[in-house]
Order: C-alpha cells, then sequence, then structure tokens
C-alpha cells in the first residue's frame, strides 16, 4: 500500500508539474499568438513527449517526456523458506526361537518388523506472494478544443485542463504599413511583351508574341451588288465655243496655231530631210522592281495505298509577306485583287499495287479548282511495262498562274491515282508563291 500510494503521488505531481509548464510556455507565447491573429497553439503527443507548436511554425517543442508521467514499477515479493525434512521411523524386532523336542514343525519365520512411517516432509514455506505488476501506463493525450485545453489517457474521456480565456494574452499592437509598391508599366516591342517599373530605365522581356499568333480566319462572305442608281438629271446644252485658230506652216517651217509657234516641223511630200536634232539626255535609272506579296512553304505526303482514294499534299508556312496568301493544311487561299504564280517542286515516290505485279502505276494532282487541267500537267504513269516491285524515284514540278482579280481562290492540293492500284512511297517539295500587280 505504501509502494502504491508513492507511485500514485509521483504521477500526480508529474501530472501537475507538466501543467504548470505547459500553461507557463502558452502564457508566454501568447503574446506571439496575437500578433498572428490570436491563433493558438497545437499540442501533440508523440509517443515519447508532449509536444507543442504555433500553426506557422514548421518544428515541434518538447514540453514533457512521457516516462516522467509514468509510475515506476513495483517491487518483487521476498521468497518464502524452506521446510525441514521429516525423522526416520525404528526397525522392526526379531521373531522368539522355538522350544527343542519332539521335531516339531518349523516354526514360522518372525515377520520382518514394520518399518516406521516415514516422516511426511515438512510443509513446504510458500514463496512470498510477489509484488502486483503496475499497471500499464496509458499515452497521455493532448487537444486543443474550442474553449478549453484538454488532456486524457489514450481511450478515457477527454477533461478539461485550462481554459483558454485564462492563458489568452493581450492583443499586440498593430504594425505599420509597408511602403507602397512600384507600378508595372506594359509595352509591345518587335513582337516581345515588355515591363518595367514606373520610372526604371531598363524594359525586361516578357513573352514571345508570335507564339499568339492564331490560325488565319475565314474570309468574309461577298457583299451584294448594291441596286443600280437611277439616272441623273439631263444637263443643260452647253454655250458655243470661240472659233479655233487655223494651224498653219510658219517661215520656219514649223507648225504654228495663232501666234503660238509648236516647234514640230511641217513635213512636205517632197520636203528637204531636217536635220538630225541632238541627242536626248541619258533619263534617270528606274527603281528597283516590287511584288504586293509572296509565301513560301514546304510540302509533304505521306506513304499510302492510293487505289481508290486519295491523300493530301499539307503545306508548311515558313515566310509569308504581304498577308494575301494564306495556309493550312492542304487548303491555300490566294486574296481577291491580284494574280498569282504558284510553283510546287519536289520529289516524288511511287510504284505498283497491283495484284497481277505488272509494275504499272499512275498518279496525279488536283487543285480543287481546274482539276482536269491539273491532272494534265501533272500525271506520272508507268504503263505496258511489266517490271513487278518497282518503285521509281521521279521529279515533280507544277507551275502555273490563277487569277484572283475579282475574287477569292481557295486551292485545295490532292494526289490521286488515275489508272492502276499505285502506292505512294512519299513526296517531299517546296511551294513558292508570287502576287502580282
Amino acid at each position: 500500500m505504501k509502494t502504491g500510494k508513492k507511485l500514485l503521488t509521483g504521477t500526480l505531481l508529474a501530472i501537475c508539474a507538466a501543467l504548470l509548464v505547459l500553461c507557463s510556455v502558452l502564457a508566454i507565447g501568447w503574446s506571439k499568438a496575437a500578433k498572428t491573429g490570436d491563433a493558438l497553439p497545437e499540442v501533440r503527443n508523440n509517443g515519447t513527449a508532449i509536444q507543442w507548436k504555433y500553426s506557422d511554425e514548421a518544428d515541434w517543442h518538447d514540453l514533457v517526456a512521457l516516462t516522467e508521467l509514468r509510475s515506476a514499477a513495483g517491487e518483487n515479493g521476498t521468497d518464502g523458506k524452506n521446510g525441514k525434512d521429516g525423522s526416520n521411523g525404528a526397525d522392526g524386532k526379531d521373531g522368539i526361537n522355538g522350544v527343542d523336542g519332539k521335531d516339531g514343525s518349523d516354526g514360522k519365520n518372525g515377520k520382518d518388523g514394520i518399518d516406521g512411517a516415514n516422516g511426511k516432509d515438512g510443509a513446504n514455506g510458500k514463496d512470498g506472494i510477489n509484488g502486483t505488476d503496475g499497471i500499464n501506463a496509458k499515452n497521455i493525450e493532448v487537444q486543443r478544443a474550442e474553449t478549453h485545453i484538454q488532456w486524457r489517457y489514450e481511450g478515457d474521456e477527454w477533461q478539461d485542463l485550462v481554459a483558454i480565456a485564462d492563458i489568452t494574452g493581450p492583443t499586440g499592437q498593430k504594425g505599420a504599413d509597408g511602403a507602397n509598391g512600384k507600378t508595372p508599366e506594359f509595352r509591345v516591342s518587335e513582337n516581345t511583351l515588355q515591363w518595367r517599373y514606373v520610372g526604371d530605365k531598363i524594359w525586361l522581356n516578357l513573352y514571345d508574341l508570335s507564339v499568339l499568333k492564331g490560325l488565319d480566319g475565314k474570309d468574309g462572305i461577298n457583299g451584294k451588288d448594291g441596286a443600280d442608281g437611277k439616272d441623273g438629271t439631263n444637263g443643260q446644252n452647253g454655250s458655243d465655243g470661240a472659233d479655233g485658230n487655223t494651224p498653219f506652216i510658219g517661215e520656219n517651217g514649223n507648225w504654228w496655231i495663232g501666234e503660238t509657234d509648236t516647234g514640230v516641223k511641217a513635213a512636205g511630200v517632197d520636203g528637204e530631210k531636217g536635220d538630225k536634232g541632238e541627242k536626248g539626255d541619258k533619263g534617270d535609272a528606274g527603281q528597283n522592281g516590287s511584288c504586293s506579296g509572296y509565301f513560301y512553304g514546304e510540302a509533304n505526303s505521306p506513304r499510302t495505298v492510293l487505289n481508290n482514294s486519295r491523300v493530301n499534299i499539307s503545306v508548311y508556312e515558313k515566310i509569308n509577306k504581304g498577308g494575301l496568301i494564306s495556309s493550312y493544311m492542304n487548303n491555300i487561299t490566294l486574296k481577291k485583287g491580284h494574280i498569282y504564280n504558284v510553283c510546287l517542286s519536289g520529289s516524288l515516290e511511287v510504284g505498283s499495287n497491283e495484284f497481277n505485279n505488272s509494275g504499272n502505276y499512275s498518279i496525279q494532282m488536283t487543285d480543287g479548282y481546274d482539276d482536269d487541267l491539273c491532272r494534265e500537267l501533272t500525271r506520272i504513269k508507268r504503263d505496258g511495262a511489266k517490271i513487278p516491285y518497282t518503285n521509281d524515284q521521279h521529279s515533280f514540278n507544277f507551275n502555273r498562274m490563277y487569277d484572283a482579280s475579282n475574287k477569292d481562290i481557295t486551292l485545295q492540293l490532292w494526289f490521286e491515282n488515275s489508272a492502276y492500284n499505285t502506292y505512294l512511297g512519299g513526296f517531299r517539295g517546296t511551294i513558292t508563291i508570287t502576287a502580282l500587280d
């Protein structure tokens, strides 16, 4: 009983000490809490100690070790003494000898004396009762409730430790306002978005605007023709002009009108040959020629079996000046108002896909504007020669002019077969378009 009281007293003292330390830390720390919006500290049990920290901190601080809150183990009881051995029993007496005379029957053998009963062993002294093992100490948990700091043994009910209102420090003073921030300004320089603070000398690059360029928009629908204007009223008859002067040849052989010498020699039928005039001055050099716009791109088509299908010629824009030509995949739009020269050239691999291995193939291009003419200009064909499994490399060239003076023209470039089942091994080339005045 003394040991139990001692352990209980030690446990209560340790808990009280821990609570006093916790209250001191919280009371001191709450002045900091006032600076961070009256934030309360967090508390936890990590298995070895009760810890605490403020919500804006990363590290936990040990408050009290759990070993200080657990009671010591009870002492073992003393072993009992061993009991004494019992005394041995006395030996039995010999039987009496028979009397001499007639031979009598032999006397009975004397009975052996009964051994004395063995003394019972003294009862073994009972071992001293081992001290009862102390109850396993439970982990202590701490939490912050809405109005109190609470604690409990793990699994038990929560008990109020201290009211938060009792350990809340006074509100801290309001901090001074920060310095006014600088105002940024922006500009576009050579297709780059730049910024700086107002008053700074150096502009800093923020973003390359060329990557924000979207696809060309579709051409607008042509507007309807306006209604014919009404006829104007008839004008008044003009007054008669003054009589004109009749040209005549002057004495110097020139044509005269009134009193004005035109400087033009009058050539008669049989007139004498006039003097050769002086050589005129050399004219000024003409200006360099220019065009309204031009376009350059790379073009290709994938490997495919044409048979009864067709494959597009994809165009990838590289240079575009003047904004008159736009492209997307195999669509190329020529803006209204100009005549355009279109030149497509490259290398074309083509072979036969005939089931009889004849080696015959045929391929041609269409432009979606004048397909029949385009087919005639671009057809590549092997016919009649029995060369199975043959792939040939051909130079491909297409050049013509398109008149878009009155409306936009949109070209759609395709490869197709014309007669046989044809295999396209691929096409790679360039396309150049020039807008003429």
